[in-house]
């Protein structure tokens, strides 16, 4: 009976144990479905956040109207940007890069940045606007009176050592690629305070290209980056047998450089104010809302 009674109170701890443990997973499930919950409601708010900032810098872009009396110059940029970066460093919480052109070299670059109290004044869309062409055109909107460069702010030199170009595309960017690799950039940057940094090559290139009708004929756009944020732009081509290359700033506040092979090649001062809308180079900023 001992032995009995003693069995019985050992089953009966056994069921309360058991009638324990079926309630606990119950309690961290519910625990883990908020966190969850918690989690995706935070994902999905930031990725409408993000859809936000995009309409509100696509909005901006379509509203500049193209005019030109050169048949080639295109009404309109592109409707979709070649890439998007932000640089929270230095309070850009988005931005995108545009072309002007449908194929072939850009005519034209165009950079839209969002910043919430750009230079204290609050929030802004901040543009660089960049010519790669002779070609006469203007570019109009709310936010841009009327840029008319007079000429290219990309011109375009030998790249010296430069292979035979192949004849396989495949082969052709890596070949892009190694000779973007020979280059390296340096901003020394003055907006708050001032930063010098070495740009980063981003691995891959923001554009591809046929800037000639040879069918080996190709290029490329690669960006040297502060983190993400492009500070200037490289082009190299080939017209199947030569190659050459072009560089590009997009910051007006910045004194930059580019090596080839540890030569200096290109460099440009910082610009204190904006050069003009005549220039081939021009940065500018407007009043913008967004989230």
């Amino acid at each position: 009976m001992i032995v009995h009674s003693f069995r019985g109170r050992s089953v009966t701890r056994l069921l309360l144990l058991v009638a324990c443990a079926s309630v606990l997973p119950t309690s961290s499930a519910a625990e883990t479905g908020d966190a969850k919950t918690s989690k995706t409601s935070a994902g999905s708010d930031k990725a409408q956040v993000t859809r936000e900032r995009l309409e509100v810098m696509t909005r901006h872009i379509e509203s500049i109207v193209i005019s030109s009396t050169d048949p080639a110059v295109p009404k309109r940029m592109q409707p979709k940007p070649l890439f998007r970066y932000d640089d929270e460093t230095r309070g850009y919480v988005d931005g995108t890069v545009w072309r002007l052109g449908e194929s072939g070299r850009p005519l034209a670059i165009i950079t839209a940045e969002l910043h919430p109290n750009y230079l204290g004044d609050g929030p802004r869309i901040v543009y660089d606007l960049l010519s790669f062409t002779g070609r006469r055109f203007t570019a109009t909107s709310a936010d841009i009176p009327g840029w008319s460069p007079r000429g290219p702010a990309v011109i375009f030199k030998e790249l010296p050592d430069a292979p035979e170009a192949a004849t396989v595309a495949a082969k052709r960017l890596t070949q892009l690629k190694e000779q973007a690799r020979r280059f390296t950039g340096t901003q020394e940057v003055q907006e708050t305070d001032k930063t010098f940094v070495h740009l980063r090559l981003l691995p891959r290139e923001i554009e591809r290209y046929s800037p000639g009708s040879d069918p080996s004929s190709d290029g490329a756009l690669f960006v040297f980056a502060n983190g993400r944020n492009p500070a200037l732009l490289l082009a190299i081509e080939t017209d199947g047998k030569a190659w050459q290359y072009g560089i590009g700033r997009l910051s007006m506040p910045s004194t930059l450089e580019m090596r080839l092979d540890d030569t200096v090649v290109w460099s440009e001062p910082r610009i204190p104010s904006s050069p003009g809308w005549r220039e081939p180079y021009n940065a500018s900023n407007s009043p913008a809302e967004f989230p």
